[in-house]
């Protein structure tokens, strides 16, 4: 069973839609809400990892304005101490699943991420998958007829 992570904060309705909708699934689901078990910087230095921090922050937080973060951001090791102190800065949710990643509450991406049906009933099966691969290799040999 597919192990998905997620960082979240309940005090964000959009935050606990999509945690709604992950515990409908049939993942092993492991949930951190950061407002009781912040993240720390190494925690965020190797969530992060080489991707553009900028993704990670959450301009329209109240923390983002708090720190002057409008007027320019630090550098990456000091951002990163600051969103350490004060995770509010940090984007949520994060939805980690294996070496992949997706940041914010965009529902279509979660889903193509987790290779969830557009029904949220769960991934596809591989006969399903390979039906619908069979198919379209039958309608591409009937297209060049």
């Amino acid at each position: 069973m597919k192990t998905v992570v997620v960082y979240t904060d309940p005090r964000n309705p959009a935050c606990n839609e999509i945690d709604g909708f992950l515990r409908q699934q049939e993942f092993n689901l492991r949930v951190q809400d950061v407002t009781k078990d912040p993240l720390n910087k190494v925690q965020i230095s190797e969530l992060l990892r080489h991707f553009n921090i900028d993704h990670f922050i959450d301009i329209t937080s109240k923390a983002y304005k708090k720190h002057n973060l409008d007027q320019g951001l630090p550098g990456r090791d000091e951002l990163l101490q600051m969103m350490a102190e004060d995770n509010d800065l940090i984007r949520k949710p994060i939805i980690v699943a294996g070496r992949l990643m997706t940041v914010g509450c965009n529902i279509d991406k979660i889903k193509e991420m987790l290779q969830i049906k557009s029904n949220g009933t769960g991934t596809e099966d591989s006969d399903e998958a390979g039906n619908k691969r069979n198919n379209n290799s039958h309608r591409n040999r009937e297209d060049k007829k």
